[in-house]
């Protein structure tokens, strides 16, 4: 007696075309890994963040005879293991932006990317406005600024304007990354909501 084959066969049209979609999906996933790294997969579920998490610097303007910026947190979040790669480049720092007292406005890691600043909340944008804005860590304000500055204040407000409209969130979605946890940053001499205020077009 013949027994049958059970043994699954694919012919015909369907059959071709679930195998090219195949080949398309390793080909387009290919592509992704080696343009994004091995967190292509991130871009992909998490295309827009749900917000900023802002937080200072906790240092002057200068340390140790150098300027901060964000090579400088780069160099320091390195030796904290915050490392995180994509086909080309390598990125240490956890934020996303960097704000320095004269306004300018550096890069972090790239914003599809998951930061390493704020535990159990990095799926949100890290700003970070370099001084030390705590009336407890620096009392007599010895490191400037000891406030943000009006030029950090008015690209903060560029950045944070130009992130919500690419990633479609609200003022409300603009936190202190003391909201988040047991921590005094951004510092009592930053005023979040002043930071909401603006973004809304009410100065008051």
């Amino acid at each position: 007696m013949q027994v049958a084959d059970r043994g699954y066969y694919c012919g015909g049209a369907g059959c071709g075309g679930i195998l090219l979609a195949s080949a398309l999906c390793v080909v387009v996933a290919g592509g992704l890994a080696y343009r994004y790294g091995p967190h292509w997969l991130y871009l992909v579920l998490r295309p827009r963040a749900p917000g900023v998490i802002i937080h200072h610097s906790a240092t002057a303007a200068r340390a140790g005879g150098r300027q901060v910026n964000a090579a400088v947190i780069d160099e320091a979040h390195s030796r904290r293991g915050w490392e995180i790669r994509d086909s080309h480049n390598t990125y240490h720092i956890g934020y996303h932006f960097v704000i320095l007292p004269d306004g300018t406005i550096e890069r972090g890691r790239p914003e599809w990317m998951p930061g390493a600043h704020a535990r159990g909340n990095n799926q949100y944008l890290g700003v970070c406005l370099v001084g030390n804005f705590s009336s407890v860590a620096n009392p007599s304000g010895a490191q400037q600024p000891a406030r943000p500055t009006t030029a950090q204040l008015t690209a903060l407000n560029t950045v944070l304007k130009q992130l919500m409209d690419r990633h479609s969130f609200s003022p409300a979605d603009v936190h202190a990354h003391s909201e988040f946890g047991a921590t005094e940053c951004p510092g009592d001499r930053f005023d979040i909501e002043q930071v909401r205020r603006r973004l809304t077009g009410s100065s008051g």
